[in-house]
């Protein structure tokens, strides 16, 4: 089965919709909603914790069977129309187009109509955690309603069901791992939250650009040509690392230390705190040692790097 890189990019939408203005700043809520604690109750205990974990991975459980559900409607639609292939990939693609141009210029207002289920009482037990995430997936709120939209389309003009239910098995992950991270480190998760909003408007313009692309490459039919471009380019960094071991090892081994200092650079010219400089020098000290690995040839980085382009395509 060739590799598919529409899955990265419905895997990157779940992700930039989490870290949209809609998201970022109600997952506190969201996660204290759910879990029936405070944020600053989260980290007390590690019973309490747990709860919050748990119910935060039903949660997710929740929206995830809400949107395979509409994969399902929507790729079953769109296998409807396989004989007239061309034109749905034209006017899907133009679709994503403009809704990714909304993300960015707001443009059109319509799509800022909400459903959003307001619930006043928390429903108890596993099950109420499962009904809260079924409620957020239905009802969604506007500025991440366009980038859902393109993954649905992405599933309708894919032509089989089982394709289309992987594009929104993958959004939804995207989506549902920083959730589940957030349940994980509750308080600290909140701290950070905070500090993330000065960089929303820079993540909504990201958003809009990552729409524009994937509407590209679904009118223009290049999406299955892009995969098996960058497995090809895997299958040549592997024949180039295998006919010049020595300069692959030095070259990829200088480009994990460069990227891997590069955030410890940074802090220290911004003066960072304390925590913030042992991060970035334990990063830089991992670096380094994936470096000399690499350069001792007991491990490749060039390997890896080209294993994962021929796997999934991107």
């Amino acid at each position: 089965m060739t590799p598919d890189p529409t899955l990265a990019l419905s895997f990157a939408a779940g992700v930039l919709s989490f870290l949209s203005p809609c998201i970022v700043p109600l997952v506190p809520s969201y996660l204290s909603f759910i879990g029936g604690v405070a944020a600053n109750e989260a980290g007390e205990s590690a019973a309490s914790r747990g709860v919050v974990v748990l119910r935060t991975a039903l949660f997710v459980a929740g929206f995830t069977i809400v949107f395979v559900v509409l994969g399902v409607v929507f790729s079953g639609s769109g296998a409807l129309f396989t004989s007239a292939g061309r034109v749905v990939n034209l006017v899907a693609g133009g679709v994503v187009v403009v809704l990714g141009l909304n993300v960015i210029f707001d443009f059109w207002k319509v799509l800022n109509i909400e459903r959003r289920y307001h619930m006043s009482h928390r429903p108890s037990g596993h099950l109420g955690s499962i009904l809260i995430g079924m409620a957020f997936g239905a009802g969604w709120t506007p500025c991440i309603g366009p980038i859902l939209a393109s993954v649905l389309l992405l599933a309708g003009s894919s032509g089989s069901v089982a394709t289309g239910v992987l594009y929104l098995v993958a959004f939804s992950l995207g989506l549902g791992l920083p959730f589940l991270l957030a349940g994980i480190f509750f308080g600290r998760a909140t701290e950070a939250l905070k500090r993330m909003r000065r960089y929303l408007p820079a993540i909504k313009v990201a958003s809009g650009l990552l729409l524009v692309l994937m509407g590209v490459l679904i009118a223009v039919g290049r999406l299955q040509q892009l995969s098996a471009r960058l497995i090809a380019w895997g299958a040549r960094l592997s024949a180039w690392d295998t006919a010049n071991p020595v300069a692959s090892d030095w070259l990829f081994g200088a480009g994990v230390v460069l990227l891997a200092t590069a955030p410890l650079a940074v802090a220290l010219a911004r003066r960072a705190g304390l925590r913030a400089k042992v991060v970035t020098a334990l990063v830089a000290t991992v670096g380094g040692a994936i470096a000399l690995l690499n350069v001792l040839d007991v491990v490749s980085v060039a390997g890896w790097l080209s294993g994962w382009f021929r796997y999934t395509g991107l």
